[in-house]
């Protein structure tokens, strides 16, 4: 019985000290160190990657929120929320506060009347219409005074237009005006040695042009430009008076003289006749 017993004895203490060596095989330092390691390893790498996430997702809905109060406050300014005050802005029928305004105003431009004695504007805006006067005089209003005298001599440029503009759209204007344009040339001599001549001459020519431009108004003032006006129908003539004249003494006939004022008067015929292109108007409204 003792002997049975110490060799089942002997058999436990085998049988532990058997799986002592098989535990401390599995669980030794070069195996432990490992399998911590990866563990720890791979739960901070998670860890990392939820606090991004979690960083991520509050960004956007930080973002979201914030965007979507700012869009509340500006929609509650916008015009453009309600589609009436949208087609107001948009398609805006008043160019002026007032239906009516008087425009009084300087022009300029590739006019031969006006090139050289700018005119004043007056008109009178009563939607969608434009009537008014443009007067132009070189003797009070004349620019280019000392040139005018060099190229033209003696001489008096002077013009006055009615017209009336219609509103096509918001800027864009068709136009139709008669132009009255006088051109006084004084003191032409036509000197040879088979005779002379001293006389004046008068151009006077009537023009109806239809054309185009824009217009726009600001706050006191306003600005249009006149792109073309072309000419439709003319209405012309010279009167020639003289001072004296010795062809006829002379020669006895005066072909020579009458073909220079022949030429003279088909010289500015074509310059009183010439269409007016960007004429631009400026001035105040009231």
């Amino acid at each position: 019985m003792i002997c049975n017993q110490g060799t089942r004895i002997k058999a436990e203490s085998v049988l532990k000290n058997s799986n002592n060596h098989l535990f401390l095989c599995n669980y030794s330092s070069d195996a432990i160190v490992p399998r911590f390691h990866f563990l720890n390893y791979f739960s901070l790498q998670f860890l990392q990657f939820q606090i991004l996430l979690t960083f991520f997702f509050c960004f956007l809905v930080f973002s979201t929120i914030v965007h979507g109060q700012e869009s509340k406050l500006n929609n509650s300014n916008d015009p453009y929320i309600d589609p009436e005050g949208a087609i107001e802005v948009l398609q805006s029928s008043e160019r002026v506060d007032s239906e009516r305004a008087y425009m009084f105003g300087i022009s300029y431009g590739l006019n031969p009347i006006i090139l050289l004695a700018p005119s004043l504007s007056f008109s009178m805006y009563w939607d969608p219409v434009i009537i008014g006067l443009e007067l132009s005089d070189s003797d009070p209003l004349g620019i280019w005074v000392k040139e005018r005298e060099e190229n033209f001599g003696t001489s008096r440029f002077r013009g006055d237009t009615q017209f009336i503009k219609w509103f096509y759209g918001e800027n864009f204007y068709i136009l139709a005006a008669k132009e009255h344009r006088r051109i006084d040339l004084l003191n032409r001599s036509y000197n040879r040695v088979s005779g002379a001549a001293l006389f004046d001459m008068h151009f006077e020519t009537t023009v109806t042009s239809l054309g185009a431009g824009l217009l726009r108004f600001n706050e006191i003032g306003f600005l249009s430009i006149d792109i073309i006006r072309l000419n439709v129908r003319q209405n012309q003539s010279v009167r020639l008076v003289e001072h004296w004249e010795t062809w006829s003494t002379m020669e006895g006939n005066r072909k020579s003289l009458d073909n220079n004022i022949k030429n003279r008067k088909e010289k500015w015929f074509g310059i009183i006749n010439s269409p007016t292109g960007f004429l631009v108007t400026f001035g105040v409204y009231l």
